[in-house]
C-alpha cells in the first residue's frame, strides 16, 4: 500500500502524519507541488494508492479524481463538510473527510484508517472502540423494540455519566440520534415500508430486522444501526448533508435525509460501510466533551466503504 501526501499549506500536519504512517509500515510519499503528486500517480497508475489532500485544493482534487479513478482519496478539513460538498461531490473516489479540530488530526481514526486500507476489512462498531469496551446491543422488528431499544441506551448513558445533569443532555442527544437511525434503517432502506408513515406502527420479518448496538471505552461512545438491505449511497449522504440541497428536488423522501442531518449534528466521526444487496452499517463515534460548546464546534469526519464480494472499495 502506498499513500501519498500533498499539503503544502500543512507542513506539520504531513510530518505528523508521514510519522503515523511509516509507523505501520506504510509507503509514504510527501510532495511539495501538485505536479510532483501527478507524476507520482501517473507511475502507480495500475495500482491502488491513497492520496491524502486539504479540502482547499478543489480544482486539483477534481482533476486528480477524473485522472486516476482507481486511487483513492482522504481529504483533510479544515472547515465543515457541509461547505465543501457542492464543490467535491461528484469526485466518486473522495472515500473519506478527515477532520481536524485546533490544527489536529485525531490519531486514533488515522491510525484505523491505515489499518483498515491495509487489510482491507472495514470492521463494525466492536473496532472502532478500545479496550476494555462494554457492548449492549438489540435487534429491532417493531415499535416495542424499538422503544426498549431507547430506553436501554438512555440508561446506559445515565448510569456511566452518575446520572448527572450534563449526561442526561446527552443521553436526550443520544437517543435522538438512535431514533432517527432507526427510522431510517426500517422505513428508508426497506423497500416494502419506504412509502409508510414513520409513525405507524410496523412489524418487520426476521430477514428485514435491525440490530442496534452501542458502547463506551472510557474515551469514545459509539453506537452503530445496521440494516439488511445496504442500498445507501455516498452521494445520497452527501446531498442530504448539503444544506443548499432542497430534499423535494431529489426524487427521495424529505424525512430521511433531514435524519441524516440531524444525525451528522449530534456526533464526530460518521462510519457508512455498505455491502450492496446486503447490508448498510452506520456507525457513530463522539466524545462526551465537558461543555456542549466544545461538543458543537467539532468538525465531523465522515467516512465511506464500499464492501463487494470481489473487490474492496
Amino acid at each position: 500500500m502506498k499513500v501519498v501526501c500533498f499539503l503544502p499549506d500543512s507542513i506539520a500536519f504531513q510530518n505528523k502524519l508521514g510519522m503515523l504512517t511509516r509507523s505501520a509500515g506504510v509507503d509514504f510519499q510527501p510532495c511539495k507541488t501538485e505536479e510532483e503528486a501527478k507524476l507520482f500517480a501517473s507511475k502507480e497508475k495500475n495500482d491502488r494508492f491513497f492520496l491524502f489532500t486539504d479540502a482547499k485544493k478543489v480544482d486539483f482534487l477534481k482533476e486528480f479524481s477524473f485522472a486516476y479513478p482507481e486511487s483513492r482519496i482522504i481529504v483533510i478539513l479544515q472547515e465543515s463538510l457541509q461547505k465543501i460538498i457542492p464543490s467535491l461531490i461528484d469526485c466518486v473516489n473522495i472515500q473519506c473527510f478527515v477532520a481536524t479540530n485546533n490544527g489536529e488530526f485525531d490519531a486514533r481514526e488515522l491510525i484505523l484508517l491505515l489499518k483498515k486500507f491495509e487489510s482491507k476489512d472495514y470492521p463494525g462498531l466492536d473496532k472502532h472502540l478500545g479496550f476494555p469496551a462494554i457492548f449492549s446491543e438489540k435487534i429491532i422488528k417493531n415499535q416495542a423494540d424499538k422503544r426498549e431499544a431507547l430506553t436501554l441506551l438512555e440508561g446506559f448513558i445515565l448510569k456511566i455519566g452518575g446520572n448527572t445533569e450534563r449526561f442526561k443532555q446527552y443521553a436526550q442527544r443520544v437517543c435522538d440520534l438512535a431514533d432517527e437511525l432507526l427510522l431510517n434503517a426500517v422505513f428508508d432502506a426497506n423497500p416494502r415500508l419506504k412509502d409508510k408513515a414513520r409513525h405507524e406502527p410496523f412489524e418487520l420479518q426476521d430477514q428485514e430486522s435491525v440490530k442496534m448496538k452501542w458502547g463506551f471505552d472510557g474515551e469514545v461512545f459509539g453506537i452503530s444501526v445496521l440494516d439488511q438491505f445496504g442500498g445507501l449511497t455516498k452521494k445520497t449522504v452527501m446531498q442530504y448533508l448539503d444544506d443548499n440541497q432542497k430534499t423535494e428536488s431529489m426524487g427521495k423522501r424529505a424525512s430521511g435525509g433531514l435524519g441524516i442531518k440531524l444525525i451528522f449534528d449530534r456526533l464526530h466521526h460518521y462510519i457508512v460501510n455498505v455491502k450492496p444487496g446486503k447490508t448498510t452499517e452506520i456507525v457513530c463515534l463522539m466524545r462526551f466533551d465537558k461543555r456542549f460548546k466544545d461538543f458543537d464546534s467539532r468538525l465531523r469526519s465522515f467516512h465511506f466503504f464500499l464492501v463487494e464480494d470481489h473487490q474492496t472499495k
